[in-house]
């Protein structure tokens, strides 16, 4: 995939390593289906749900594989496709399955989720990812009344978001045996996620949705703030609570120098966004992210080689 997606984006051969992808994906749900059908702790509807998501998601790819080759003649339906895939994976299986992992990672802090709150938060993230696949595609013609839905559903998700961040701050005392590096992962993920649905609602505002979808730059920041600051930097705050490793001064070193470029990467890319829309030229934008990448490729070089076994 990431050979072919760098030769010529999404063709019919991107598409095969795709749809292979998926199928492993598929594969995955049957078996956590099998393997926890009689485990009721409250993450395990989370992980599900993750899974389930990526498997609704194989429409956007096959949607693609058949569009891709009338692309001139459904180039409407090509985008909304690639957005469909997108939403689903980024949306439904990353957040569901990251949220899942962090329920199972505060158990050993003494943080249980209660049955009631759990299943709330759930809801109101489901329902808002499931239907929230129409704040993808609000740069197409639909009814104002749909237009409406769509936004009522962009401010469940943000509600569902607040009573889970709401949940772990509360909670933030019992991280005090914490490192400062951990905390600072967790604390920069729960502001990415949040300040991400608070970006779906400003999506919704017809004035500013113009320039979000259609501008490029704004796209990348929207998800490089998902997969960037919001997954990559979970799932390093996830190994690293493991126990596994040593959290010795390299390893420190790397995660604040990959926090600090992920962080650089996500403000270069605003700024290049907001300059457009007001025709401000920044030429020196594409020198500052390859600047910023330069940064993030060396620390996760240097993360890797300092991983040692505690």
């Amino acid at each position: 995939m990431l050979f072919t997606f760098l030769y010529g984006g999404y063709f019919w051969l991107s598409i095969v390593f795709s749809s292979i992808a998926l199928f492993t994906g598929f594969a995955y749900f049957i078996f956590l289906l099998i393997d926890t059908k009689s485990n009721r702790n409250p993450e395990i509807i989370w992980l599900k749900s993750g899974a389930f998501f990526t498997t609704i998601s194989a429409i956007g790819i096959f949607g693609l594989a058949y569009f891709s080759s009338r692309k001139d003649e459904f180039e409407v339906l090509f985008r909304a496709s690639t957005y469909f895939y997108l939403h689903y994976q980024y949306n439904g299986f990353f957040l569901f399955s990251c949220v899942g992992l962090l329920l199972i990672s505060l158990k050993k802090y003494g943080i249980q989720i209660s049955e009631k709150l759990n299943k709330t938060i759930f809801f109101l993230l489901f329902i808002g990812c499931f239907f929230g696949y129409g704040l993808s595609i609000l740069w197409t013609e639909i009814p104002d009344l749909l237009y409406g839905f769509f936004t009522i559903v962009s401010l469940i998700q943000l509600l569902g978001a607040w009573k889970l961040w709401s949940f772990v701050w509360k909670n933030r005392s019992k991280f005090s045996e914490n490192h400062f590096i951990q905390k600072l992962l967790l604390a920069v993920v729960g502001c990415s996620f949040l300040m991400k649905f608070i970006l779906q609602i400003a999506s919704a505002i017809p004035s500013l949705g113009i320039y979000a979808f259609n501008s490029i730059n704004i796209v990348i920041a929207y998800l490089h703030l998902v997969l960037l600051l919001g997954i990559s930097l979970f799932l390093i705050w996830k190994i690293v609570d493991l126990n596994y490793f040593e959290l010795n001064k390299i390893l420190k070193f790397s995660i604040l120098s990959m926090v600090f470029g992920i962080v650089l990467n996500e403000i270069i890319l605003s700024l290049a966004a907001i300059f457009s829309i007001f025709y401000i030229p920044f030429l020196s934008a594409k020198y500052w992210l390859l600047f910023a990448s330069v940064i993030i490729m060396i620390s996760i070089g240097s993360f890797i080689k300092s991983l040692k076994v505690d």
